[in-house]
């Protein structure tokens, strides 16, 4: 029986790094070197950030290029995007289409400005639903004196700010009109309003 999976694989292709003619970057994220004797692919590094929550998120892939002696730290999606991807409309910031800070081919990336990159992919949902999370109020004593079904809704029905009570239930302060807040799941929201 014949075979009848299909993979398209992308050529490589290499151009010259604007500014830093002894390096190249290719069209799949890779960087060479052309100093010394031999050519050689370059190691990138990602910055680890850490959460409040304690999860780790990578950042940008990055390295250093020199040029007559000084060293610059660049970002490999901006190299690629610069080698590769025509920018008629001067834009200044590249967009990672599948919001992988790590794919840095050619395929993945555009030009954007700011407010395009920031309304792309799942930014807004993500914090949209940070905002539709149920919220409980505990005072010093550890009662509960505050259930809401969001963020809104808290301050709809309290008038305090959500942006308040959202630096609270995020560790970002410690408490807010002296209470602390918490984010809750819809499933504990609903055991705590009696909910079916």
């Amino acid at each position: 029986m014949a075979n009848t999976n299909t993979t398209t694989t992308t050529a490589i292709e290499w151009k010259s790094v604007k500014g830093f003619e002894e390096y190249m970057v290719s069209n799949t994220g890779l960087v060479k070197s052309l100093k010394g004797k031999t050519e050689r692919i370059m190691k990138t590094r990602r910055k680890k950030i850490i959460k409040k929550d304690g999860s780790v998120e990578f950042g940008y892939e990055e390295l250093a290029l020199s040029n007559k002696g000084v060293q610059y730290s660049k970002l490999v999606h901006r190299l690629v995007a610069q080698a590769f991807i025509p920018n008629p409309q001067n834009k200044p910031e590249v967009n990672h289409l599948d919001e992988d800070k790590g794919n840095n081919s050619v395929e993945n990336l555009e030009w954007n400005t700011q407010e395009e990159n920031s309304n792309h992919g799942t930014k807004n949902i993500r914090s949209a639903n940070k905002q539709s999370m149920a919220v409980i109020a505990v005072d010093e004593f550890g009662n509960i004196v505050e259930i809401h079904s969001s963020i809104w809704s808290a301050e709809r029905l309290t008038g305090f700010g959500h942006s308040n009570i959202s630096a609270c239930a995020s560790g970002k302060i410690a408490k807010y009109k002296g209470l602390e807040w918490f984010k809750i799941d819809n499933e504990m929201f609903n055991i705590l309003v009696g909910a079916e």
